[in-house]
């Protein structure tokens, strides 16, 4: 299992089977396959929205949104919109689009909005010499009009966490506990299949019930969205901590 003594593990199905096997942490996570036109049959027949996305990207660079409403199936890609009234097609046309790239096949969640554009959200844990994970904390992302990624890089922009869920600053705390304590347990899983690890950055959706998914984990990730964390001395920190940690990096 090479793979997993890599630092910097990219593959999200290797992430997501390693996860899936921590049988308390499968009720946080999406249900999610390697694309292939029988697995994205059986899941649009299960879920309402999937998305489809490289097994290895960033930025949410190739992700579509596939949205089954009444008999037809429409399919989004950053720039256009394919509309199918048989499933077959929509699914032939997904690997049409595709090609020989390796994809997965993720279930939809019905994220929380504000005037309609989804948020999710980023927290951040590095790793101390210690051998203990620092939780740094957790920002919103919203997405841009017209846009179902929230990426920065696709226009969207930070939003506190409590501003999101449109609740307290005090009731926010609690969120921010809760969400801690589940990246602990997601960081401590990840780090016995992946030993090597130092970083973190877990992309968290709360549904329109309030529930949490975990969506991604990345292992080497962005956090510029930490520049407006109500704490402004918190950005410089992390950076601090970064440059440490891939200064020594393998």
């Amino acid at each position: 299992m090479k793979a997993r003594l890599i630092k910097y593990p990219g593959r999200k199905w290797l992430k997501h089977e390693s996860l899936w096997s921590e049988p308390e942490l499968r009720k946080y996570l999406p249900e999610t396959e390697l694309f292939t036109t029988q697995a994205f049959i059986q899941l649009i027949e299960r879920h309402a929205v999937l998305f489809v996305k490289p097994d290895v990207g960033m930025q949410g660079q190739g992700i579509m949104k596939i949205t089954r409403d009444g008999d037809k199936y429409v399919i989004r890609t950053a720039s256009q919109r394919f509309v199918y009234r048989d499933v077959n097609k929509a699914a032939l046309k997904l690997k049409q689009i595709i090609g020989s790239e390796r994809y997965l096949v993720q279930q939809g969640i019905d994220l929380i909005k504000i005037d309609g554009n989804p948020i999710d959200f980023r927290a951040l844990l590095h790793l101390k010499p210690n051998g203990k994970w620092k939780f740094f904390g957790i920002m919103g992302k919203i997405a841009a009009p017209n846009r179902f990624v929230t990426n920065h890089s696709s226009g969207g922009r930070a939003i506190r966490l409590y501003q999101a869920l449109r609740v307290t600053k005090e009731d926010g705390a609690e969120w921010d506990e809760r969400i801690k304590k589940l990246s602990g347990l997601i960081a401590h899983a990840m780090k016995r299949h992946f030993p090597k690890i130092t970083e973190l950055g877990l992309d968290i959706a709360i549904d329109t019930n309030h529930q949490i998914w975990l969506l991604e984990a990345n292992t080497r990730p962005q956090f510029q969205l930490f520049r407006y964390h109500s704490d402004p001395r918190l950005f410089a920190r992390i950076a601090s901590s970064v440059r440490m940690i891939r200064k020594h990096s393998v």
